[in-house]
């Protein structure tokens, strides 16, 4: 259902592992989320917008989970209460409190939380399995009637699932064995096996695993709906090149090219990205096996993320129209860094980055662009029915999308440091000139908190760029409403409520807060082209309940409660 672009509303972006409460065990779970709605319908906000929560594969980026539709167990609040069959004794033993006091130090440790979480959900099955299934208890039914309501996905991502433990963790199915490497020649490898018995049951533990994840979701769904906060979740325009997806459905996949992003300016976290730009690793698809199967595959995605949230953003929707590719993968992207294109040709049979299907030059060829991208976002509405579709269109944008999502009712972003005027001037673009329909924010999980951009923008002015880095301080001001001829050199209160208000005014019917900007902190969750183990992995320091009352944050809580209501937004 398209969003209202009437009904003006305020929001947090926070992502769910970086949530924090008393008895977590040491990433953010759907217990945090419940807390998180409190913290909005506190502050009067009426959207809380997370990252992807499906499962997570050796990077931990909820950008290249291993599976489009299977939720995190690690995003799982593990209690006898949400869990079916987890009893105290076996947390007690299991979750020994020193143990949680230390995951809960600093940030996420994904392989110890992971490797805990599955454990404590593979001996609660053992307890489902003999109190609830040999008795065929309400619980059991219901088990069962999730199995069957999702037969479409389940049992390829189960024995993927099953195979992945097989190999100790390692989902890249192209080195598994060939017995493995595909879903028709596993399934006749299990046949056959000897341990059939044994590797179903592994099988149905996985199952058990998801039905809890999307009972708990369902269950935080609902909660959100008692307090009139609306939830938004996220659903990537890619799925992992090494996920469940490939590995069951091949035919839907083009595996020759590396989906990712062109190079830009803004992006400058290493000379490959500057130079490239991003390589995701992604796999194409092949959109006419798609459409034979009247886009079943999209349609059980959009399904499931409806199951979970009221809305839910598409990341990267710009590749519904056409997707920037390498025709190498990301593990070879330093093969190729200091290369010239001619050098690339040689070594590439004469590819070179590109968009396809094709770029959006001559005009023939982006007429079949947006035609493409028109077909695929009516599909995707027709799959969502009630629930809100939002379209993440940054970067490099041909000129037909944002017409297009206007017409189709889906509200694109609005990004302020972005939007200028021109080229020439660079002054910033009215906040009055954005459109109704529309998400306004300071930034995603892909930029620096406002402390980090204005602290950065104040180095630059006082550095080499001076000058150019002066006016930009001076039209930030004017846009602002603040003085552009004597501007604040550090951080402070004043500029931290004037961009509050600046976004809150603005006639975007969506305005949406990293919980940084709400927090004026600095923290960084995601740096595009980093693959470190640091990354997705920063966690807020308290629960959000508690900056309520921080000395350092009450008062800023306050006076951020007060300009939403002030602006009209408040839920």
């Amino acid at each position: 259902m398209p969003i209202d672009a009437t009904r003006r509303v305020a929001g947090l972006l926070v992502p769910v592992f970086a949530l924090r409460h008393p008895s977590d065990l040491g990433i953010g779970d759907t217990l945090a989320m419940r807390e998180a709605i409190d913290f909005c319908a506190n502050q009067g906000l009426g959207i809380l917008q997370v990252l992807p929560i499906n499962e997570t594969g050796g990077d931990n980026s909820p950008y290249n989970a291993i599976s489009s539709v299977a939720l995190a167990p690690e995003l799982l609040t593990m209690t006898p209460e949400e869990v079916p069959g987890l009893t105290p004794e076996i947390l007690a033993q299991m979750a020994p409190e020193a143990l949680t006091n230390e995951l809960r130090q600093g940030a996420v440790d994904y392989p110890r939380v992971k490797s805990l979480k599955l454990d404590l959900l593979a001996a609660a099955f053992s307890e489902f399995e003999s109190r609830e299934l040999e008795a065929n208890t309400p619980l059991a039914e219901e088990f069962i009637a999730f199995i069957a309501a999702n037969e479409l996905w389940l049992p390829a991502y189960t024995l993927f699932r099953a195979l992945v433990n097989e190999y100790e963790g390692n989902a890249c199915w192209i080195e598994w064995k060939p017995e493995h490497r595909d879903y028709a020649a596993a399934l006749a490898w299990l046949d056959a096996n000897e341990q059939r018995d044994e590797l179903e049951r592994i099988r149905d533990f996985f199952a058990y695993t998801q039905w809890v994840a999307y009972r708990q979701w369902a269950a935080v769904r609902a909660y959100a709906d008692t307090k009139g906060v609306r939830l938004m979740g996220d659903m990537p325009f890619g799925v992992s090149r090494y996920g469940a997806d490939v590995w069951a459905y091949r035919g839907l996949f083009d595996l020759t090219w590396s989906g990712g992003a062109p190079p830009e300016p803004f992006f400058e976290t290493d000379q490959f990205t500057k130079k490239w730009g991003q390589n995701w690793g992604i796999p194409l698809y092949y959109w006419d096996a798609h459409r034979n199967e009247n886009f079943a595959w999209w349609r059980q995605r959009v399904r499931l993320i409806s199951a979970c949230f009221h809305d839910f953003r598409i990341d990267h929707v710009l590749g519904f129209f056409r997707i920037y590719s390498f025709p190498w993968l990301p593990k070879d992207n330093g093969v190729f860094v200091d290369l010239q294109p001619e050098q690339v040709k040689a070594m590439t049979e004469g590819r070179l980055p590109q968009f396809l299907p094709g770029p959006d030059e001559p005009e023939s060829f982006a007429k079949i662009n947006e035609a493409q991208g028109e077909e695929l976002l009516r599909m995707v509405l027709d799959a969502a029915g009630s629930v809100g579709v939002v379209a993440e269109d940054l970067g490099v944008v041909p000129k037909y999308v944002r017409p297009l999502l206007q017409k189709l009712g889906i509200p694109g972003f609005v990004i302020p440091i972005f939007e200028r005027i021109s080229d020439e001037d660079r002054e910033f673009k009215p906040r009055e000139t954005y459109p109704a329909l529309s998400l306004a924010t300071y930034g995603t999980h892909d930029h620096a908190p406002l402390v980090s951009y204005f602290e950065d923008l104040v180095k630059r002015w006082h550095g080499r760029d001076g000058h150019e880095a002066w006016l930009d301080v001076q039209r930030l001001m004017r846009w602002l409403g603040l003085d552009d001829k004597n501007p604040p050199k550090v951080w402070n209160e004043v500029l931290h409520a004037a961009f509050v208000r600046a976004l809150l005014e603005s006639p975007s019917c969506m305005t949406i807060f990293m919980v940084t900007d709400i927090l004026g902190t600095a923290q960084r969750f995601n740096l595009p082209g980093s693959c470190n183990e640091s990354n997705w992995s920063k966690r807020l320091d308290m629960p959000l309940n508690d900056y309520l009352t921080h000395p350092e944050t009450g008062s800023c809580l306050k006076w951020f409660k007060d300009l939403v209501r002030q602006a009209g937004r408040t839920i």
